[in-house]
């Protein structure tokens, strides 16, 4: 999980009786320790990172290096975890592993001071059933919306209660939308290109919301049709094939809570009247002093995964297309001072300019270098 997330838990904003516009300092909530990890069934090594906040006004990355961390179990079984680069902390691959039925905690030491998770309890996983993608419209401020809405259904199981957590991480193929033909050195010195190895790109990410669920409330305990993300045409995303994978994470009914926070803070901090903001606490402490606070959740969590591959779909798409130039081409014959290398690319209308991001499909985020898992 990326700390990026993590800058938004610093606050909740919640209603009560009047309602007064409120200016939170935001300064008083920076340079707090964040703690974000987790300890599965699967096999290490497992990756712990531990950052500082800053403020949502001026989001940044502040790695904490050099501490200590050892994850522990309630068996006196224990790992001293190696920095790997800054603030990044790992197990060793055939090191400590997460078995159902055990508490796990972390111990950190940094800058003279102690901080301990409470035990947590490494839940049985639940495997998931299906993961699928449903066409949908929705409505929005610029118009209707096409695209995916994709969903979950989880395999029955027992009347225990159970908390889950998921994180999808989405994978699309897309290509870049203009092909290179010429290369221009000098208004006639120019030779023929291909842009066919920067042409296609895969791009891996995040998606960053808060996907949590209970059956404490069910009669019968089992998840279908649960609404993942939506992902709509006006981006590349669907524009030539798209991969979902799922880790579905069984958690303690605490993890549970306090992702149930962040999730609210996330649907009302976009309010414009709001009262006093707070924390969100984890489920860490400083042993020595209950006031230092420390951000974050430390997770022992049964996971499962799936993942799908999905066709681009019968839809209209609206995403932003490079166009190449054929008025750039032609004044480079008559500019005093042409900046050369020039890329040309061979349209109808004859040849024409291109910016370099629009040939080259790395600029937009993603690498040429095909996944492992990639299913053609």
């Amino acid at each position: 999980m990326q700390i990026r997330i993590l800058l938004y838990t610093i606050f909740i904003f919640i209603f009560e009786g009047c309602i007064e516009n409120y200016y939170p300092k935001i300064n008083d909530y920076a340079d707090l320790l964040v703690i974000d990890g987790t300890i599965t069934n699967e096999p290490g090594p497992y990756i712990i990172r531990l950052s500082k906040s800053s403020t949502v006004y001026n989001p940044e990355y502040i790695p904490v290096s050099g501490a200590k961390m050892v994850i522990s179990d309630d068996f006196n079984t224990e790992e001293t975890l190696v920095e790997i680069e800054p603030g990044v902390y790992s197990t060793d691959p055939s090191g400590i592993r997460g078995e159902v039925g055990k508490k796990y905690r972390i111990t950190i030491n940094t800058n003279g001071k102690t901080y301990q998770s409470n035990y947590e309890e490494l839940e049985e996983p639940v495997q998931i059933d299906s993961v699928y993608a449903k066409i949908e419209y929705l409505e929005t401020a610029g118009g209707s919306s096409e695209g995916l809405q994709f969903y979950l259904n989880c395999k029955p199981m027992d009347y225990k209660k159970r908390y889950f957590f998921w994180i999808p991480i989405e994978t699309y193929k897309y290509k870049a939308d203009v092909s290179l033909d010429f290369i221009y050195y000098g208004l006639y010195e120019f030779e023929g290109a291909s842009s066919d190895s920067i042409n296609e790109c895969w791009l891996t990410q995040r998606i960053f919301k808060t996907f949590i669920y209970s059956t404490k409330d069910l009669s019968k305990p089992e998840i279908s049709k649960f609404p993942l993300h939506y992902v709509s045409t006006t981006t590349k995303k669907l524009s030539e094939k798209y991969s979902l994978l799922v880790y579905q994470y069984s958690i303690s009914e605490e993890a549970y809570k306090y992702w149930s926070e962040i999730e609210k803070q996330n649907i009302e901090s976009g309010s414009l009247y709001t009262s006093q903001p707070y924390q969100i606490r984890g489920n860490l402490v400083n042993i020595n002093d209950q006031n230092d606070v420390i951000l974050g959740y430390f997770m022992a969590a049964g996971t499962s995964k799936k993942r799908i591959f999905v066709d681009r779909p019968q839809l209209n798409f609206s995403y932003p297309v490079c166009k190449p130039n054929v008025e750039a081409f032609l004044a480079m014959f008559s500019d005093p001072k042409p900046f050369f290398p020039a890329l040309v690319t061979i349209t109808n209308e004859g040849l024409a300019k291109a910016a370099q991001e629009c040939i080259d499909c790395r600029y937009q985020g993603g690498t040429n270098i095909k996944p492992d898992f990639w299913e053609d």
